[in-house]
């Protein structure tokens, strides 16, 4: 969801210039979006029909300006796969009031979960997200020279 909930966000004007990408630091490639994944996302206007789970590469890693976790294990994986991006990988909740001292426990997946999770876990991300936007921005400002 996250992934779907992120290129909605995008402002347009930045949107072409930002390459979203979903991976998993456990995830098997190829399994499909939960059909409540599907469905929540789709409630909010957001179509992941096509999703396809991929794990999580040192390179993928890499090559990535940022890198947002679920949850503060998944940081600390991205980090042991490749050191070097441990700059640019932070938990999603980690912008906040607080000034991202405190990223707490992140949002955990709902996978298993009822309908009410699933709409809980959508808009709990959204929300962190949009937290995130002018981080983006900046990035894309500077990698461009505008």
């Amino acid at each position: 969801m996250a992934e779907g909930i992120l290129r909605t966000l995008l402002p347009v004007e930045i949107a072409g210039s930002v390459e979203v990408v979903s991976a998993g630091t456990g995830a098997q490639d190829g399994t499909p979006a939960t059909p409540l994944a599907v469905a929540t996302a789709a409630a909010q206007g957001i179509d992941i029909v096509n999703h396809r789970s991929a794990g999580l590469t040192a390179g993928l890693a890499l090559e990535s300006d940022l890198i947002l976790c679920m949850e503060p294990e998944h940081r600390e994986r991205v980090i042991a796969l490749a050191p070097e991006a441990a700059p640019r990988t932070h938990v999603i909740t980690a912008r906040g009031s607080d000034g991202g001292l405190n990223p707490g426990h992140g949002i955990a997946d709902p996978i298993g979960a009822g309908t009410e999770t699933y709409q809980d876990t959508f808009h709990r991300i959204r929300s962190h997200l949009l937290r995130w936007i002018p981080e983006i921005r900046e990035a894309v400002e500077r990698r461009e020279r505008v």
